[in-house]
């Protein structure tokens, strides 16, 4: 199932919650998008297998407003908005655990 299936529980919430602008981690999801879904925008960077994963997910007040994207790998993703007196960065990061290879780890650092 891709992102469009497993997205509408997370809208739901967002709703509920009231939740302008989430970001999610190891979301699974296979390379890098952006789609609007209803009156959501999603923006997502994967892996080629479909394991770790990054996305933010905006609501209509700031999906018009993203002036810069990042999508910088499946464990690090970027977005800018454009925002008074000054933008909005929003940096979603999956570190690795300790478990991870040694490399792996030294290179998100």
């Amino acid at each position: 199932m891709g992102p469009r299936g497993k997205i509408e529980n997370v809208k739901r919430e967002m709703r509920r919650a009231n939740i302008k602008i989430l970001g999610m981690s190891e979301v699974r999801w296979k390379g890098v998008g952006d789609f609007v879904s209803d009156e959501f925008r999603v923006i997502h960077a994967g892996g080629e297998k479909g394991q770790r994963g990054v996305a933010i997910i905006l609501d209509k007040t700031f999906s018009d407003r993203v002036t810069k994207i990042v999508q910088h790998s499946d464990r690090l993703i970027l977005v800018r908005i454009a925002a008074e007196p000054v933008d909005l960065v929003i940096i979603q990061v999956y570190m690795p655990t300790t478990e991870a290879e040694d490399e792996e780890i030294d290179q998100m650092y």
